[in-house]
């Protein structure tokens, strides 16, 4: 996704010195040495960063809170679109990792209940400053919210091909009677071997040999075999009748192959968001009627979601809301 995102970004006119700060943001989920490790490029050689990580710190509830009060003497102003700013007070330390070594961290304290929380980050304090890193971990949650928003509300999936289709002529595969037969026929094989093994027990043992032979006669041992000779001429038989390939529907009960549509997603995905770009227009158009930010959204909705009349003059359309009950609306 990182190296898709370069890709897109250069073809856009960004330039490699801003692509290669690109920054990534994680919630506790993101937590791992691994990852950060091939963030930091490790595999790649001394100064093959791939990416500058943000993530919230995991198992820090215990040493965040035996800092001293008085070390969260800086304090970032966090600002919003809808909700009121917050000042968080923090402070810049270095925490060893398991498996990933020093790591620079950002601690900060917000609340009436002084709640403490750490924030690990690759990028240094020239790349990125600590209020700067505070103000994105931030802000996660909105651009999360925004993302539950353009799924639920707008059907907007980022899963690629996620519009499939069965497919036409579905492939061969192997067909699975066939493999049963084949294992069972491997199976009757080993065991006509350990038959004849005994069998020659039998024919080469010495008189006045006292070593422990099978306890069955010689006579048992042939009828085995012979049984078990009958067993994998049957098994063959059954072989020769069978397709070694059937289709996939064939083989799994009538399910047939899907593959993805991508053309199809690429057109659904156009109309959806040029849908989602229309009610932020409209929501920007009605704050100058409406001038309540927090309620702009149910606002809009009220209106498109409500019955009307809709007349043609003139080349001009008019359209006629019913009234709503609440006078203040």
């Amino acid at each position: 996704m990182i190296e898709k995102a370069k890709c897109i970004g250069e073809k856009a006119g960004v330039s490699r010195e801003r692509l290669d700060q690109l920054i990534v943001l994680f919630d506790r989920e993101g937590y791992s040495a691994e990852l950060y490790r091939y963030l930091d490029g490790r595999d790649l050689g001394e100064g093959k960063r791939r990416a500058i990580f943000i993530s919230w710190a995991k198992y820090a509830d215990k040493w965040v809170n035996d800092l001293a009060e008085a070390e969260f003497s800086k304090v970032v102003r966090v600002t919003y679109q809808i909700q009121e700013a917050k000042e968080i007070g923090y402070l810049e330390t270095t925490r060893s990792m398991s498996k990933y070594g020093k790591i620079r961290a950002v601690v900060i304290q917000s609340g009436g209940n002084k709640m403490r929380a750490a924030i690990y980050t690759n990028g240094t304090e020239e790349e990125i400053g600590a209020p700067r890193i505070v103000q994105l971990i931030c802000h996660r949650w909105g651009e999360e919210n925004a993302i539950k928003e353009l799924l639920h509300k707008h059907l907007i999936n980022y899963t690629p091909g996620y519009v499939s289709e069965e497919l036409e002529k579905q492939p061969l595969v192997d067909n699975p009677e066939v493999t049963e037969l084949k294992k069972k026929r491997a199976s009757l094989v080993s065991e006509l071997n350990r038959f004849k093994i005994e069998l020659a027990d039998h024919v080469l043992k010495q008189p006045g040999d006292k070593r422990r032979t099978t306890p069955r006669s010689q006579a048992e041992v042939l009828e085995s075999i012979a049984l078990a000779e009958s067993a994998i001429l049957l098994t063959d038989q059954e072989l020769d009748k069978l397709r070694p390939e059937i289709s996939f529907a064939e083989a799994h009960d009538g399910e047939k192959l899907r593959r993805l549509d991508y053309e199809k997603k690429r057109f659904l995905d156009c109309i959806k968001v040029f849908v989602y770009n229309l009610k932020a227009q409209m929501c920007r158009m009605l704050l100058s009627h409406y001038d309540r930010q927090k309620e702009i959204l149910p606002a809009l909705s009220m209106i498109v979601e409500r019955a009307g009349y809709l007349k043609l003059e003139g080349g001009r359309l008019r359209v006629t809301l019913r009234r709503f009950k609440d006078q203040r609306s």
